[in-house]
């Protein structure tokens, strides 16, 4: 059971080595802070964009949606990987009463594309909707 457990423990620690080596590692980070990505963004599968213009920020160390704030969706950490050019990221906003969304995102230069999935979980149904946003930095 011992050698069953420790050999589980090393696997873990090898896999996590390799996650890092090849810089897919899922933690904090603050490569794109100071960033402010200014755009459109609209439902999965229409390309017509909402008439509210959204702003994707990166500060100190945290990713913010500022048109899911007044839908009490806080900041939350996002972190990171480069590959080339393109720098990938990743975060979850969650809401007291309007469930979490999660982000998956490329910036490329000066532009920032990016899909997010909310979803909010209910007794009698869940909900979960696909949205998309594209938007270049803001001078």
């Amino acid at each position: 059971m011992i050698g069953h457990v420790f050999a589980c423990v090393l696997a873990a620690a090898m896999l996590g080595s390799l996650a890092v080596q090849a810089g897919y590692a899922a933690e904090p980070s603050h490569l794109l802070d100071g960033k402010t990505f200014i755009g459109r963004n609209g439902e999965k599968g229409h390309s017509l964009a909402t008439d509210e213009q959204e702003a994707l920020i990166f500060a100190d160390g945290l990713f913010t949606s500022a048109s899911c704030e007044p839908y009490s969706f806080g900041s939350s950490e996002y972190s990171t990987r480069v590959d080339g050019e393109r720098i990938y990221f990743e975060a979850l906003t969650t809401s007291p009463s309007h469930g979490q969304i999660a982000w998956q995102g490329v910036v490329e230069g000066d532009t920032a594309r990016a899909t997010f999935v909310w979803t909010k979980k209910r007794w009698y149904w869940d909900t979960r909707r696909e949205y998309w946003f594209e938007g270049t930095l803001k001078e």
